[in-house]
């Protein structure tokens, strides 16, 4: 008896010392105690907050009414073949496969790139609580994207077949173990990589490579989303379903744990839901088991072989020429190494201006409703100058206030924000040199769309012109307007440069302000519309209105940059 408490004492010393462990990784991970005390202690910022919920319930609630609609659609479209049950099959499998690829990414991420392993590895903790911690951080989070991708198509398939409170209690089940096995898979592939491939020493490398295979993913899933038939070609729709039967069938016996989770859901009244629903859990556990000892066998050398750094000596001349400089196109050339020095700066930027409205274009052009044919005849007049200029200055507008790179630009800086302080340039010509940055790699990464635009549609040189002036008015007001708010509220502390981008309200409100002065621009332009003005009269009125904006912007980010330079740059942390 003594024997068994003094064991029980033990398991519950581990578990507590686990627990404790795993909060302060929580607290460290998502910024808990310093958000509690910047927003209920000092009740600093509170605006924030609401912001954050407004963003978030705007934009997810759009994208998540757009998902609902598709869910409703494939599951009408698999009752046509007396299938209903392939569209939760195919939710279960998507996320499998998701958290698959992106969970090996990300817990090599976590496990070796995070800045608190040098924390932890002097303390007396074990291996495997150190890697099972992190590992329940990457899970938490992976229940928050299933939750947006499964429980939709659980309550749709279960409101449809009206399924009793067991199918709800037996998917609910399944979809806290969904993420387990696919993460556990890949956590422990990165393990063993790890132990003998060094990445940590091609980080960046390593960031390029998976931001690249995350835009390959997406452009994929939007290629098939386009040939997604529209409603009411019932054959075409029957058809594209039979076809994903068989490639669902397909995928799932190469990946089991997607079959056994849809099994138990769909046939959760019988002795084989239950049996398949056993297995799922159970493999579950043992690929958690699995982790738990290659963590602790391996995950130490791994990240101590890390840290290894191996002397490079490079032949260094002392003869060198010294090329006399304007301060402005010094600054310029800072600006561009220190954004491509690092590629999340890059990655953060490019997808959003390129690829996303490549995408949308493709979507556009792809679509056999809305052929291009009809745009031509319209796009290719002279006639047409009016709507091409103010659709072509929204999109534009929009792409700048989505980019977060003039509303990071100081923020990127970091701590290291003192060098600009100390430099004998004044404030104004380094928020000149921003500026100017801001407006030549937004331009650059929209030409590539608008030069498909013209390709495609054949934009009359008229319509150019004029859109190519308006187009630079607005690049250039929204960048200084995301300057100032970057300069107001800057944020320069933080660990991991990838938090000074994503992590930053400031981009989320550029794109507010952004949105609210398009809308302000549409509301003018269909007033002035109504009112019977010429075009040519409401397209000069548009122009002087962001010449107007450019300057009042200017004069307001000068006031504020100036008093950003007096203050400390831990200013807002001795508050």
């Amino acid at each position: 008896m003594g024997i068994f408490r003094k064991n029980i004492l033990g398991v519950d010393r581990k578990m507590r010392e686990f627990l404790s462990l795993l909060r302060t990784q929580m607290k460290v991970y998502y910024g808990i105690s310093a958000m509690r005390y910047k927003y209920f202690v000092r009740k600093k910022d509170l605006w924030e907050i609401v912001l954050a919920t407004f963003g978030i319930a705007v934009g997810g609630g759009t994208l998540l009414f757009m998902y609902i609609m598709y869910l409703n659609s494939m599951y009408l479209a698999s009752m046509l073949i007396n299938q209903p049950q392939l569209m939760p099959v195919t939710v279960l499998l998507l996320a499998q496969l998701l958290t698959l690829v992106f969970g090996f990414f990300w817990t090599i991420s976590v496990f070796y790139f995070s800045d608190d392993i040098n924390i932890l590895l002097p303390l007396p903790i074990q291996p495997y609580k150190i890697v099972l911690s992190k590992y329940i951080i990457i899970l938490l989070n992976e229940y928050v994207t299933l939750a947006f991708l499964m429980l939709p198509a659980i309550f749709i398939y279960g409101i449809g077949t009206n399924a009793g409170i067991l199918y709800y209690l037996v998917s609910f089940i399944v979809f806290i173990f969904t993420p387990i096995i696919p993460l556990s898979i890949g956590a422990i592939a990165s393990v063993l990589i790890m132990r003998f491939v060094n990445l940590k020493r091609k980080k960046d490398l390593y960031t390029v490579i998976v931001s690249i295979l995350a835009l390959i993913f997406f452009l994929t899933i939007q290629f098939f989303i386009n040939r997604i038939p529209q409603n009411g070609e019932q054959q075409a729709l029957e058809n594209f379903i039979l076809q994903n039967v068989n490639l669902a069938k397909m995928v799932s016996r190469s990946f089991p744990p997607a079959l056994w989770g849809a099994v138990s859901m769909t046939d959760y009244n019988s002795l084989s839901g239950f049996l398949n629903l056993l297995i799922f859990i159970a493999t579950s556990i043992i690929f958690t088991v699995i982790l738990a000892v290659s963590a602790q066998k391996m995950y130490l050398k791994a990240v101590i072989s890390g840290q290894e750094v191996e002397a490079k000596r490079k032949g260094v001349s002392l003869k060198k020429e010294i090329a006399k400089s304007s301060p402005l196109k010094a600054l310029l050339l800072r600006e561009w190494r220190l954004f491509i020095r690092i590629p999340v700066y890059v990655m953060n930027v490019l997808p959003v201006a390129i690829i996303i409205p490549f995408v949308f274009l493709v979507s556009f052009v792809g679509n056999s409703k809305i052929g291009p044919e009809m745009v031509i005849k319209y796009t290719s007049s002279p006639d047409g100058w009016f709507w091409v200029s103010m659709i072509g200055l929204l999109f534009s507008l929009f792409i700048t206030g989505s980019n977060s790179l003039s509303s990071t630009s100081f923020s990127r800086e970091g701590e290291m924000f003192y060098i600009s302080k100390l430099m004998p340039v004044n404030p104004e010509t380094q928020l000149k040199a921003k500026w100017i940055f801001g407006i030549i790699i937004t331009l650059m990464v929209i030409l590539p769309t608008f030069l498909l635009s013209w390709y495609i549609f054949k934009i009359h040189f008229l319509s150019i012109v004029i859109l190519t002036v308006l187009m630079f008015l607005g690049i250039s007001a929204v960048n200084i307007l995301s300057l100032m708010i970057d300069a107001m509220r800057p944020s320069f502390e933080w660990e991991n440069p990838q938090k000074a981008m994503k992590g930053n309200l400031n981009v989320l409100l550029s794109l507010i302000l952004t949105i609210i002065l398009i809308g302000c621009i549409v509301v003018i332009v269909f007033l002035l519309k109504k009112l019977y003005i010429f075009e040519i009269v409401i397209t000069l009125i548009i122009g002087v209105l962001l010449i107007l904006l450019n300057l009042c912007f200017y004069l307001l980010a000068k006031r504020v940059i100036k008093k950003l330079y007096k203050d400390d740059v831990g200013g807002e942390k001795n508050e």
